[in-house]
Formats: C-alpha cells, structure tokens, sequence
C-alpha cells in the first residue's frame, strides 16, 4: 500500500494566499492614489511642459533647416564675390561684399570685411585702415583673424601713412609684435612686419636681426624666405 498526495490545499496556505493579494490589492490602491494625488497636483504642469518641448523640437527642426539654407546661401554669395575679384570686377565684388559684411554668420562676415579691406589697400586707400581696424576691435570675431587683421593693419598703415604720423604708431607696432604677436598663430607674418617697422624708422639693425630670426623659424614658407634674403641683402648695401 503507498500512501496517496494529498492534492487539497493546506488550510495555512490558502490563508496565506488571501492575505497576499489582500495586501497586494492594498498597495496597488496606495500607488493609484499617490499617482492620482501628483496629477491633480502637477498634471496641468506635466502637460504643458510636455507640449512646450514637443513644440520646441518643431522650432528647432525648422531653425535648423533655416540655418542651412542661409548658410548655403552665404556660401554661394562669398564664391560669386571670389569669382569677381578674380576676374578682375572689383566695383561687383565690393558691392557684394557690403552686403555680405552685415549678415549674421560672423565667420563668412569677416572673411568679406578682410576682402574688403584687401580691395582698399590695393587702390592704395586710407580707408583699408580702418576697415582692418574694424575686425582687430571687434571682440565677438574669432581670436585667430583679430590677430590676423591686427598684422594687416600694421603693414597697412606701414604702407599707407605717412613716416612723420607714423612716428609714434610704430613704437606701438614694435611693441605689441613683441609682446602679443611674436611666437603666437601668425608667428612669420608677425616676425616679418616686425622687421618692416624697423625698417620704416630707419633701423637698419634691428631689422636684420629681425629678418635673420625669421629666416630661421621653423615652417616658413620658400617665399618668405627668398623675400627675406633679398631684404637682408639690401640692408646691407
């Protein structure tokens, strides 16, 4: 004989089971009420925030797109001026770039306000002085082509003005070179409008130790150093 499983449930666990889900139906009723709480709480809240940043994934989306297309349009506008200068249309080019300088994206901005200035030293005009002067001042312009522009002006005046207002504005070249300009993005053209203020005071010196300094960095360029050697070799008759 063997005896049979018993296949009733123990009394103790049916009991048991009845106060689980007892207890569970407690809880889920504690968490609909809490959840139910922070909603009248907070719903109008969530829900507006909710709208505000599916609304705000929109505009951006557009300002996006916008971005772009201004951008392919400033793109567009910088090559045609480009094409202008090359070919020889200055009056085109110079008009397009007065209307490329006023627009909002200040990288393409400035590359116009350097052509520009670029178009008024060649015809030998004063006002390339102040439109380099323009870029360098400018603290909102990129680091890099402040310093740039701040070289240009320099071998702008140099060429434009006139040695005796010079007088003072070249000690002040001299210096800032020195202290800001030298060793820093624009090391070569520094060291070498360095040598052209020396040069423009008279002293012959200090422009060739100047120009032996330059023709010894590193990086420069086969050009710079053959206009290099032809300055010191003039220096020397």
């Amino acid at each position: 004989m063997f005896n049979k499983k018993n296949n009733h449930m123990n009394p103790n666990e049916f009991d048991n089971q009845k106060t689980d889900s007892f207890v569970d139906s407690i809880e889920e009723e504690i968490r609909n009420e809490n959840w139910q709480r922070l909603w009248d709480k907070y719903g109008k809240l969530i829900t507006y925030v909710s709208c505000a940043i599916i609304a705000g994934v929109g505009i951006y989306g557009m300002w996006q797109k916008q971005d772009r297309a201004d951008r392919e349009a400033i793109s567009t506008r910088y090559t045609f001026i480009q094409s202008a200068l090359v070919s020889g249309d200055n009056q085109t080019a110079i008009s397009q770039i007065k209307e490329l300088s006023g627009v909002s994206k200040k990288y393409y901005a400035t590359l116009a306000k350097f052509e520009y200035a670029a178009i008024l030293k060649q015809n030998q005009d004063k006002k390339a002085l102040s439109a380099y002067k323009q870029i360098f001042e400018d603290k909102k312009t990129n680091n890099i082509l402040r310093e740039l522009a701040y070289i240009f002006y320099v071998n702008s005046a140099l060429d434009l003005m006139a040695t005796k207002d010079l007088f003072s504005d070249t000690d002040n070249f001299i210096k800032n070179l020195k202290e800001k300009y030298i060793g820093k993005s624009w090391d070569l053209l520094a060291k070498e409008s360095l040598a052209f203020c020396y040069m423009k005071q008279g002293d012959k010196e200090q422009a060739k130790i100047a120009l032996m300094d330059l023709a010894k960095t590193h990086g420069i360029t086969e050009s710079m150093l053959e206009r290099t050697k032809i300055l010191l070799h003039s220096l020397e008759d």
